[in-house]
């Protein structure tokens, strides 16, 4: 553990990414303490906050490639965990997705994601040959995408299933699949399209689908979180109403604010030019960032990893900024260091703590 308070390590962290980690975070902080004012989250976030500083320590002391030792057992750890929900969880908002522990809410998909991103790296590092994938190849890392996906399916809980299938993809897309192939597994995709229409989804989550096209048909019910949503982005204007001046916040009209509508409150309270564009331009810093890191990493496990924390945190923020503005339907996907849960904050920041281990051991030998 002294090794990573040394002075040598703190000069070899990346503190750019730290600083705009920080800074992120501390914005998500203030407009917790706006959105849910009457209830006090933000002093949970910041529990929560302080358990991820610590998972991020961990992350960035214990060596990468020590990592891929253990990335079986913390796979099939998640994948009992997520069989374990199914079974005992608590239900909420139509999903057994959490498990509870004296008032304590734990959601076991979030760390999973961690799982797939530690497999796939394993898997990129020991191939043989950068030739793309065949159907044969593809199976092992598509078995290891689709089993937590779909046992998150069952939960259900189709925002966190989607996000598995798309940074999932986008990680296997890097690692490289035949032309012919690829052609051939959207054709099959598109093909299923109505079968899991039909016979998958449950009912509500058709309604959120058909919502999104035209959700003024039922502006009193499922409708009612993406209009309210738009009117709170919208009525934010170029300058913003003010921090905790936003009337759609602060008179409980738009819904889940603390959650999977917090950037809308951003938005409401600070507007285009003082509160979207500079989170947006915090986002993209850390992207570019980690996209450097994966360039400048010393082997193709520290690629992948830091690859797939980019992966997740970009699939989060684009997920839940076209939720939120009508540009995707309404899934339920946390945004990274802005909304309130403390299962995905802690993830991001091992994410982070990934990143910077990466980036710290890419002169290590």
């Amino acid at each position: 553990m002294t090794e990573l308070f040394s002075r040598g390590t703190f000069r070899r962290l990346d503190w750019y990414l730290v600083g705009v980690v920080v800074l992120l975070t501390a914005l998500g902080l203030v407009n917790l303490k706006s959105a849910g004012a009457e209830s006090g989250i933000w002093k949970t976030q910041l529990v929560w906050l302080g358990i991820g500083f610590l998972v991020m320590l961990v992350f960035i002391w214990v060596d990468y490639n020590r990592l891929e030792f253990f990335s079986l057992v913390i796979y099939f750890l998640c994948l009992g965990f997520l069989v374990l929900v199914l079974l005992v969880g608590a239900e909420i908002h139509h999903s057994r997705a959490w498990l509870v522990f004296k008032g304590l809410r734990f959601q076991p998909s979030e760390f999973g994601k961690l799982g797939i991103i530690l497999i796939l790296a394993r898997i990129y590092q020991r191939r043989e040959t950068h030739k793309p994938m065949g159907l044969r190849e593809l199976i092992y890392p598509g078995v290891v995408i689709l089993l937590p996906a779909f046992l998150i399916a069952l939960e259900p809980d189709l925002g966190t299933c989607l996000i598995y299938l798309i940074f999932g993809a986008g990680l296997v897309l890097f690692m490289g699949i035949k032309r012919k192939l690829l052609l051939v597994l959207i054709l099959i995709l598109l093909a299923l399209s109505p079968v899991c229409w039909k016979y998958v989804l449950k009912p509500h989550q058709k309604v959120r689908i058909l919502t999104f096209l035209q959700p003024e048909k039922d502006s009193l019910g499922a409708g009612y979180n993406l209009l309210q949503s738009k009117i709170a982005i919208g009525s934010g204007g170029f300058w913003g109403k003010g921090w905790q001046k936003g009337t759609q916040t602060m008179l409980r009209f738009l819904p889940e604010q603390h959650t999977d509508f917090a950037f809308s409150v951003w938005a409401e309270e600070w507007g285009f030019a003082l509160g979207v564009v500079p989170a947006i331009l915090l986002y993209f810093l850390i992207f570019s960032r980690g996209v450097y890191i994966a360039s400048q990493a010393k082997d193709r496990l520290g690629v992948m990893l830091s690859l797939g924390a980019v992966m997740v945190i970009f699939t989060h923020f684009l997920v839940n900024l076209a939720m939120i503005s009508g540009c995707f339907p309404v899934v339920g996907v946390p945004l990274s260091f802005f909304s309130y849960g403390g299962s995905h904050l802690v993830l991001c920041f091992a994410l982070v703590g990934l990143l910077l281990n990466v980036s710290m051991r890419r002169y290590v030998f």
